[in-house]
């Protein structure tokens, strides 16, 4: 390739993924106290679906509908089907629950609430539709991948680096044995997860961990969305950004109310605290024994 070549190549690329922040960090200021309020509950919850696949997937299925129905209500211009993620999740749900899950599955309470919400929202501007799916799909290529690298690691799913040789391959597989070890433990789970270092986005696709893969670069379609965030923020109305801001903050209302929903924590929970406890009690025993 000549250097003339390159350089186009370069500034197509960078084109591509580069886009003004001045409207999201607009959105962002808005809508920070309630977005923190979902961050601390969501990380809460999802932090035990690293070791357990029912809480994942609960979690997947509490949202499921939001994304379809985003899908099926918003112009290709607003939300680009590169983005859609309905067809992944139902494969997921196949892998986990079985190909009938459709024939137990109904929208929990939460859901049916919030698909009503979106309907009358979906009713006054598609626009106002909008700031709902801007906001999940963010949320799924930047939470959601992390929460799928980690639960990928913590499973074992994850010790083989892209492109590394043999040598590579073992040392990776260690890693990834002595961060499952640490998850067991609840307190020290984060810390040996977050030390490991990790590709930008989920790279591998194992069955059942669809819904977070995007085969398209993450930063790519950040930017493709952030840029069709722009081309309409920058032209509303007083009016109608000041009804786009309200509904950005009612995404994070909503999903805290939706997240609440999701079944399995405090089994897990008991679980952990089960192990700990046996683990004291054995130590205690232990200690009892040597001064006998």
């Amino acid at each position: 390739m000549s250097t003339v070549e390159a350089t186009t190549a370069g500034e197509v690329e960078e084109d591509v993924e580069f886009v003004d922040m001045a409207f999201t960090k607009e959105l962002r200021k808005a809508t920070k106290d309630v977005h923190k309020l979902t961050d601390v509950l969501v990380n809460a919850k999802f932090a035990f679906a690293l070791s357990d696949d029912e809480v994942w997937y609960d979690g997947l299925l509490a949202f499921y509908e939001l994304y379809k129905f985003f899908e099926t209500h918003l112009p290709e211009r607003l939300l680009p089907k590169e983005l859609h993620r309905t067809a992944a999740f139902e494969r997921d749900f196949a892998y986990f629950y079985g190909p009938d899950w459709k024939d137990t599955y109904e929208p929990r309470p939460a859901v049916k609430k919030y698909l009503e919400h979106l309907e009358k929202v979906t009713a006054k501007n598609e626009l106002l539709l909008f700031a709902y799916s801007y906001q999940m799909y963010m949320a799924l290529m930047s939470g959601g991948q992390m929460l799928q690298k980690k639960r990928m690691i913590a499973r074992k799913l994850w010790i083989f680096p892209q492109g590394g040789d043999e040598e590579k391959q073992n040392q990776a597989e260690k890693e990834a044995e002595l961060i499952t070890a640490k998850v067991a433990d609840a307190n020290g789970a984060n810390e040996g997860l977050e030390s490991r270092p990790m590709p930008a986005q989920v790279t591998i696709c194992p069955p059942g961990c669809e819904a977070t893969f995007f085969p398209e670069k993450i930063s790519v379609l950040k930017a493709r969305l952030r840029r069709v965030f722009n081309n309409h923020y920058g032209a509303f109305d007083d009016e109608l950004r000041e009804a786009f801001i309200e509904e950005s903050r009612n995404v994070f209302r909503f999903n805290i109310e939706v997240v609440r929903t999701i079944k399995g924590v405090n089994r897990v929970y008991l679980k952990k605290l089960a192990i700990a406890a046996i683990f004291i009690s054995s130590i205690v025993l232990a200690v009892r024994l040597a001064f006998k």
